[in-house]
């Protein structure tokens, strides 16, 4: 059980990796999707993989870390972190989604 949080964490540092470095999809659309508006899909896929690699490091130092010793003011600041890069996820996601939709609007009155 006391390996678990690790596990998770670098399951989520992993998946932020590849979202960072590998992630193909945005770039599949460069065909179909106007420069500027691809360019800012990239960035914002890339900058949700740095979010969720600092996620990563926000549960290991969570669970590994902290502890009766450590100062309360690190520990806040450790367990704040992980909500407020939650919502920076989240943000960057529903971005990525208004982009999709504008994408899906914009291929419809195309076609008609």
């Amino acid at each position: 059980m006391q390996h678990l949080p690790a596990v998770l964490s670098l399951l989520v540092l992993a998946a932020g990796w590849y979202y960072l470095f590998y992630s193909p999809a945005a770039r599949r659309l460069s065909g179909i999707e106007d420069p500027a508006r691809n360019a800012l899909r990239i960035r914002l896929r890339r900058a949700n993989g740095i979010v969720m690699m600092l996620l990563a490091v926000a549960f290991y130092a969570a669970s590994v870390t902290v502890n009766e010793q450590t100062p309360q003011n690190t520990a806040i600041m450790i367990f704040m972190s992980i909500p407020l890069l939650l919502c920076a996820m989240i943000v960057l996601a529903l971005i990525d989604v208004r982009l999709t939709r504008r994408l899906r609007r914009d291929r419809r009155k195309d076609r008609v």
